[in-house]
């Protein structure tokens, strides 16, 4: 049971007696308000059997916009002269995006509590209809609010319910599956030879090189856009770049095949000593590929293709063309979860299958 004894001035002392055992525990704290020592007594009482309070005007009073500012100090803060926000990584940056996307949302004045599962499938169903948003963007939209809820709530130290639970996400199928053509054109050249020499001729002389080193490793457009010299090992036995940020905030080492040692060989600045921290590709954001990649590439030449087609095609022939584990894929590919290669596994049974004859 609690008590609350008046001890003077500004001081109200709350007790609390419990059974532990054979013998009986008391705790207390003393406090300058009654109403806080009413609460602290509230929460004690509530520890013991298992009903505790909480106090939840502060959630209640919190709306989802308030809650996406304070995540965006979190992920990105300002900068003091400036005031921009300076997320460091790609990550960062895109979560950024999608926090300004709930900031304008129709959801923007609700309070936390008040968004519930079933208005966020009403709010997916009419965009999926109306043909405004890909299945992959709602999810991406969704995962950074389920971040915002999970945040926030371990940071107030008060359970939220998360509205973004199962069912919410929209399936995304099977994702895309475009790969290189082998199919021999008049001049015998397969797909993967017409679209380097595309590249060749291209404006910009890094773009083979770039295509190819995407084809060799699997790397990500933003991977490649952040990438310097300095990370790059050629010249050592086994050769590899490091990877210090990517999209999952987790540093990972790339092997380097022959040919994606000789497309890096291919780019060094002639005339330059010394390489350091320059960028091996002459490009600001990772959009430049895009725009270098819809130079050459369009739909009457290579129907269909796009860049980030590349990373597949280069995770397929891993599969296809070596003996590494499911988690050494994983490792030079940098996917978190075996599940995420399920839709590569149809390769290697393949392969399998040859060798039982």
């Amino acid at each position: 049971m609690a008590s609350i004894d008046a001890r003077g001035p500004y001081q109200y002392r709350a007790r609390i007696r419990r059974k532990a055992g054979d013998r009986v525990v008391t705790i207390s704290k003393t406090f300058t308000s009654l109403t806080d020592a009413q609460t602290w007594a509230m929460i004690q009482e509530g520890k013991v059997v298992g009903d505790e309070y909480v106090d939840r005007k502060l959630v209640q009073a919190t709306t989802v916009r308030q809650a996406c500012e304070w995540f965006k100090d979190r992920i990105a803060p300002k900068d003091r002269k400036t005031e921009k926000r300076m997320p460091k990584t790609a990550h960062a940056k895109n979560q950024l995006s999608r926090l300004r996307y709930w900031c304008a949302s129709e959801f923007a004045d609700w309070s936390l509590v008040s968004l519930k599962p079933w208005d966020l499938i009403e709010w997916r169903d009419e965009l999926l209809n109306e043909g405004d948003c890909a299945p992959q963007t709602l999810v991406h939209r969704l995962n950074t609010l389920s971040q915002v809820y999970i945040n926030f709530a371990l940071a107030q130290k008060m359970e939220v319910t998360n509205p973004v639970g199962e069912k919410v996400r929209p399936p995304l199928g099977q994702g895309r599956d475009r790969r290189l053509s082998l199919h021999l054109d008049a001049d015998g050249k397969d797909e993967e030879a017409r679209l380097l020499a595309a590249c060749a001729i291209s404006s910009r002389p890094w773009l083979r090189g770039a295509v190819i080193i995407s084809l060799e490793t699997a790397m990500r457009q933003a991977e490649l856009a952040g990438m310097t010299w300095d990370r790059v090992m050629l010249n050592v036995e086994f050769p590899c770049c490091d990877l210090p940020r990517t999209k999952n905030d987790r540093p990972r080492r790339v092997p380097l095949s022959t040919r994606a040692v000789a497309a890096f060989r291919s780019l060094i600045p002639e005339g330059v000593a010394i390489l350091g921290k320059r960028a091996v590709f002459p490009v600001e954001t990772p959009r430049a590929f895009g725009h270098a990649w819809r130079g050459v590439v369009n739909d009457e030449n290579f129907p269909d293709l796009r860049w980030h087609d590349l990373r597949h095609e280069a995770i397929s022939r891993l599969f296809e063309r070596t003996d590494l584990r499911d988690n050494e894929i994983m490792a030079i590919s940098g996917h978190l979860r075996p599940e995420m290669l399920t839709r590569y596994t149809h390769l290697r049974a393949d392969r399998l299958g040859a060798k039982l004859g």
